[in-house]
């Protein structure tokens, strides 16, 4: 992995726990030096042990890793399920975190203000982890399937599986997709801006019922409103970097949309 700042480039040395499964002792450790700038996304914690990510993020893989920073601890991951079509996974990993709040959809108003927490890569920085915010503009339709919305929130490549938190601190999506912007503009002659897709919590619920997750989940709170300060300070423990290596491939691209 390559640190670059102001043009120059340090190989990030990762210092890796291994992956000995939940509740066993991890009494070994060592680092590794990444020369390769890897795929990566971000994580968070539904449940003790247990983190759900984007599944284009982990599509094609080797090895996972995750951490609460860029320059952490580094814990081995591994898939323990997933579905294609909605684009998520289900990781598990040794993990020390409080699980998020899922808001009940149906709960949630359109036009309600809303953050994401991930770790964006922008070029071939990997960032620290960073919060955005911007609205939820709407519900979006693809194939046939009104599973989405959209959110004007900024997001990158590395945002893949971040969590979109409404002002009261729970989760009511998670970033999936964005406008293809360039391709837009060719076709149109108007550069979108901000133009992103997250998955609706009533399908992440409805993924993690199938797999007997014992997640947490309640309606949102309007007489509760927190600063984007407050809520990463919150989640913040909870959002990991996921760090992707494999043999081969790209880097990890948020798909844009297909269909209507």
């Amino acid at each position: 992995m390559q640190a670059c700042v102001h043009g120059w480039c340090t190989p990030l040395v990762l210092a890796l726990a291994l992956w000995a499964g939940v509740g066993a002792a991890q009494d070994e450790m060592r680092t590794q030096t990444i020369e390769a700038v890897p795929r990566v996304g971000t994580a968070f914690v539904v449940a003790p042990n247990q983190l759900l990510t984007a599944y284009h993020a982990v599509e094609t893989h080797e090895r996972l890793f995750v951490s609460t920073e860029r320059d952490g601890l580094f814990t081995a991951a591994r898939v323990v399920a997933f579905d294609k079509a909605l684009d998520i996974a289900l990781i598990e990993a040794a993990v020390d975190a409080e699980p998020v709040v899922f808001a009940a959809w149906e709960s949630v108003p359109l036009g309600i203000s809303v953050s994401v927490v991930g770790f964006p890569k922008i070029g071939e920085i990997i960032s620290g982890k960073r919060i955005t915010a911007g609205i939820i503009n709407g519900e979006q339709r693809f194939s046939g399937r009104n599973d989405w919305f959209q959110l004007s929130a900024e997001v990158h490549r590395g945002n893949s599986g971040s969590p979109v938190l409404t002002p009261d601190g729970s989760v009511v999506g998670i970033i999936s997709h964005k406008l293809d912007a360039q391709r837009a503009s060719e076709l149109t002659q108007d550069f979108p801006q901000n133009v992103n897709f997250a998955m609706k919590s009533a399908r992440i619920t409805d993924f993690l019922d199938a797999h007997d997750v014992d997640y947490r989940v309640r309606l949102f709170d309007e007489t509760q409103s927190f600063q984007p300060y407050e809520l990463y300070r919150d989640v913040t423990e909870a959002v990991h970097l996921l760090v992707v290596l494999q043999n081969g491939g790209t880097d990890t691209m948020i798909p844009a949309p297909e269909g209507g």
